[in-house]
């Protein structure tokens, strides 16, 4: 089955990046067992345990071009989105239902465009042809977000009144700047990664102000803490994704 196989073929860095932010995750999971809290291991928190490990995994198969990506995509967009409704944070719910519509599409469009890796000894196991955008596509996908941002920023500050407002701004760049990210991943474009470097960004700040929240109101919030590290592991992913589909874009070509 592709699931199990795309776990092969991994380079060093690549078992430690994934190693170390799962274990991560769980340590922050576990955390009020250490300190004699167990109570504060809610549904939620187990909720936060199955976003960010199913994220990590999404992304880092992302980056290997590897096709189930968008089978742990639809698992983490399924919690991610629940947890940012509980936080109002009601562009990121869209996104959410709009990334799980493209897991889909995305499938659809990979499966007719693999090849075998040649990092990975099993011929089975299959990597995504990349390719990059010319002058005109770039223009076209530099209106197109400004569209979708503009579009957004008032259908958020429509639907969430005066409470949600201030939020609207960042939260619409945030959501414009996914679906186009989203699409250029559906299309296999390698600048989809420089989109994910803008949005994991971004969403550390929403989730940096949640946890200033809670810290106000005198208490941790390690649903909080799990997000933000969650997203800085899709920061340095989303690096790592852009160096290693031009990678393969070059030999593809040659």
């Amino acid at each position: 089955m592709f699931i199990v196989k795309d776990f092969k073929g991994f380079s060093t860095y690549e078992k430690w990046f994934f190693g170390v932010f799962i274990c991560l995750q769980c340590l922050i999971f576990f955390f009020p067992l250490f300190v004699g809290e167990e109570k504060r291991i809610s549904l939620d928190g187990w909720l936060n345990l199955i976003v960010s490990v199913s994220g990590v995994i999404t992304v880092f198969m992302a980056a290997k071009g590897r096709l189930s990506t968008f089978f742990f995509g639809l698992i983490q967009v399924s919690t991610y989105g629940y947890l940012s409704f509980k936080q109002h944070f009601m562009g990121e719910v869209g996104m959410q239902i709009v990334f799980g519509i493209f897991q889909f599409i995305g499938i659809y469009f990979w499966i007719k465009n693999m090849s075998h890796d040649p990092n990975a000894e099993d011929t089975k196991v299959k990597e995504v042809d990349s390719r990059g955008l010319n002058v005109k596509t770039w223009a076209l996908t530099i209106i197109g977000t400004g569209v979708v941002y503009a579009l957004l920023v008032v259908l958020l500050q429509n639907l969430s009144g005066a409470f949600y407002a201030e939020h609207a701004y960042v939260d619409g760049a945030s959501t414009a700047l996914s679906i186009v990210g989203q699409i250029l991943m559906t299309l296999r474009y390698k600048e989809q990664w420089l989109f994910w470097i803008f949005v994991n960004i971004i969403s550390i700040i929403l989730w940096w102000q949640a946890l200033s929240d809670s810290l106000n109101t005198g208490d941790v919030s390690l649903g909080s803490v799990s997000m933000i590290v969650m997203w800085l592991a899709f920061l340095i992913n989303s690096i790592y994704g852009y160096i290693q589909w031009h990678r393969n874009e070059k030999r593809q070509i040659a």
